[in-house]
């Protein structure tokens, strides 16, 4: 399909609503959504009034790992800044490492948790949601790991 052109008086038309910007020091921290995580939702329908995505940045502190969790009703992408993020995949919560530069994609009902396996410095990332204006949109459900090994042995053995 061939891209269409419009004058610039006509494309205000198809515009419904104009962009925004902030800055992530503007958001307020969250931290209870997962436990242990700084999380700041900058494009969301609360903050932006986003109707298809959410988007923001967390901070993992040294030595956290935040619970293991699924999003029922949205993808979730993530992009590690700085630090190596250790992602827990799976019901097994396989092992993954990922350095600066790692783009993460778990669809929807994928089981992950993340972690900084360091005891010294902190992992930054950018996630986003695909599909959905909000945390409380994209349906998150936590494992209950009360009867599991979670986080499992070795997770903060960096090799």
């Amino acid at each position: 399909m061939a891209a269409e052109y419009y004058k610039l008086d006509k494309l205000a038309e198809l515009t419904k609503q104009q962009p925004q910007t902030g800055h992530w020091s503007q958001v307020v921290t969250d931290t209870k959504y997962e436990k242990g995580l700084s999380i700041n939702f900058g494009i969301s329908r609360e903050v932006v009034g986003s109707k298809r995505i959410a988007m923001g940045r967390t901070i993992i502190p040294p030595h956290t790992c935040n619970e293991r969790h699924v999003h029922l009703y949205a993808e979730a992408s993530m992009y590690i800044i700085r630090g190596t993020m250790v992602l827990l995949l799976g019901p097994e919560a396989r092992k993954i490492l990922c350095p600066p530069g790692t783009f993460v994609f778990a669809p929807e009902g994928v089981i992950h948790g993340v972690a900084n396996a360091s005891r010294t410095e902190e992992v930054e990332l950018v996630f986003a949601y695909g599909g959905v204006p909000s945390k409380e949109a994209a349906g998150i459900v936590f494992v209950d790991d009360s009867e599991n090994v979670y986080p499992p042995p070795g997770w903060d053995v960096i090799d």
